[in-house]
């Protein structure tokens, strides 16, 4: 019963921002799409937040099972508990900074080995907040290489993870938006919706660019940062037609042949 009450508290939770980002996108458009057109993107990411919840029970249970010594454990809280307020600050900023490293990674392996499910993400042809999706089996991805990690990190309650998942979820809906807001110079650090549309772009020259989630930060680091300047290029996948159902999405890994499981060639790997 807990785990029902917890799924629904945090699916209307998820479908509440991701409907705050949609009324959003009516006041600057870039492009204008239809609610019909956002329907199985919001019913994606209702499966995606259900998971999201689901896969908190193997990863409490694996933190239980290293037990509680320093050598299984990163005691954060402890070290930043004698700052007070300021240590709940940059608790906060260090989980953000943590995971979202965590998930550049992540992404990075999606696109050269786990493409045939990632690609699911890439297919849209319309982008905007209701498509930030994947396929649910992504959440198997994001277990392995965000949640186990994380859970050995020790931080003071639900509070500040909690506000970090809701950060780094309003952050991701919105590097999706067609809007005009941007945020100009400090793209150079946080990832805005220019930056990101250059990775989801149907352009060669924009193939495998622009990684980051929250943080731009990484890919200047490792060498897949493109500025966008005032690029909009279109999105897609030119070898999948464009899903519009929730069928469409699921099916999308299992339709394509072995021949074409490889990333298409607007994602491969660039040598």
């Amino acid at each position: 019963m807990e785990f029902l009450v917890a799924s629904a508290i945090g699916v209307g939770f998820g479908m509440l921002t991701v409907l705050t980002i949609v009324l959003i996108e009516h006041v600057g458009p870039l492009e204008r799409y239809s609610m019909r057109d956002r329907v199985p993107g919001l019913l994606m990411n209702a499966v995606g937040t259900f998971l999201s919840i689901f896969m908190m029970y193997p990863i409490a249970r694996f933190r239980e099972s290293l037990g509680e010594g320093p050598m299984f454990a990163i005691p954060l809280w402890q070290w930043l508990e004698p700052l007070g307020w300021l240590g709940y600050g940059l608790q906060f900023l260090l989980l953000i900074v943590i995971a979202d490293f965590l998930a550049y990674w992540r992404h990075r392996a999606e696109h050269r080995i786990l493409w045939r499910i990632h690609a699911v993400h890439h297919s849209p042809r319309e982008l905007h907040a209701a498509n930030d999706i994947g396929h649910p089996l992504q959440a198997f991805f994001s277990l392995v290489f965000i949640g186990i990690p994380l859970s050995i990190i020790q931080v003071d309650g639900p509070t500040v993870p909690f506000a970090v998942g809701m950060f780094v979820s309003m952050l991701s809906f919105y590097i999706h938006s067609p809007i005009e807001l941007h945020f100009g110079p400090l793209r150079k650090v946080i990832v805005d919706n220019r930056f990101h549309r250059i990775h989801h772009s149907l352009e060669e020259r924009h193939f495998n660019k622009n990684f980051g989630i929250c943080l731009s930060l990484w890919d200047h680091l490792f060498g897949t940062a493109y500025e966008p300047g005032d690029e909009w290029p279109k999105v897609g996948l030119a070898d999948i037609p464009a899903p519009r159902t929730i069928s469409d999405y699921l099916a999308i890994p299992f339709r394509r042949s072995r021949e074409d499981s490889r990333p298409a060639p607007q994602q491969a790997e660039l040598s």
